[in-house]
């Protein structure tokens, strides 16, 4: 039961590494740029140290480079090389109600930048904990729209 605790409590907050790397597990475009509200950039700019119970607003933006219906949010974490099996909860799995400026599914602006907004809470069982994790939106096509992988630290 702890063991599911842990995983549970410590994915919500990977998503918010600035400086987006490209996936190595999964694969697709890079986003055009990744912003996290209290996350100033440094050089590098991995890990993202993050404060236990704290909230993190994050921004993604991308480009579609084909029309579709629908946009699913997946993540992938890392515990070094081990890969944990996950799934974002079903709310955050639609990516189609956090899009912001107005932009709503279905989506046909080809080549246009639209920006993904996710906020999520961190929470872990103990502090000092750095992941690694590949965030992935995909079309109605199963097709990437974006993927990119980064880091943080919860302290």
């Amino acid at each position: 039961m702890y063991r599911f605790f842990f995983l549970f409590a410590v994915i919500p907050f990977v998503v918010f590494a600035l400086n987006p790397a490209p996936c190595t597990f999964n694969s697709g475009p890079l986003p055009v740029s990744v912003r996290v509200v209290d996350c100033p950039p440094t050089d590098p700019q991995e890990p993202c140290i993050v404060d236990m119970g704290s909230k993190v607003n994050s921004e993604i933006d991308f480009v579609l480079e084909r029309s579709t219906a629908t946009l699913i949010a997946s993540l992938d974490i890392f515990l070094g090389n081990f890969r944990v099996p996950w799934s974002l909860p079903e709310e955050q799995q639609n990516a189609c109600p956090d899009l912001l400026g107005g932009v709503s599914c279905p989506l046909s602006d080809v080549g246009n930048p639209i920006t993904y907004n996710l906020i999520t809470k961190v929470s872990a069982p103990f502090a000092n904990v750095t992941v690694d994790m590949e965030l992935m939106l995909t079309d109605d096509q199963d097709q990437a729209v974006f993927c990119y992988r980064s880091q943080a630290t919860v302290v």
